[in-house]
């Protein structure tokens, strides 16, 4: 069996302001979480289907990255797909999908017209 490889590029769109957060764990790892609404590739009567991902980014720069990351902002986002597990309050085993990404290019420019510039890949 080959190597196996985990690469998501996708472009879209904050449906809100970022937020940013700590991992419960010893170093405190900053964490930043945001929705993209990634439109699909085809129409459904004459709709285009949208779907609602979740992108989390971990690293000492999401402090940076958190203000530039506004609802509404069009955004490159590369990483990889991950699924996350966990029991519901019911208890219920539920399945959550994540985009971890590892690079974000701004697509449009900030409301105050300045451009963005790359947020460079994250230094594991």
């Amino acid at each position: 069996m080959g190597t196996l490889y985990n690469q998501v590029t996708m472009v879209g769109r904050l449906t809100r302001d970022a937020e940013t957060t700590q991992l419960p764990n010893e170093h405190k790892t900053p964490r930043l979480r945001f929705t993209l609404a990634v439109d699909r590739s085809y129409e459904v009567g004459g709709e285009t289907p949208t779907d609602f991902w979740p992108v989390e980014i971990l690293g000492e720069f999401v402090p940076r990255l958190a203000p530039h990351l506004l609802k509404g902002r069009l955004v490159l986002v590369a990483g990889a797909a991950q699924i996350n597990e966990r029991r519901d309050e019911q208890g219920q085993y539920r399945v959550f999908p994540c985009i971890n990404a590892r690079q974000v290019r701004f697509l449009d420019r900030r409301p105050n017209g300045r451009a963005d510039t790359e947020v460079p890949e994250d230094e594991e």
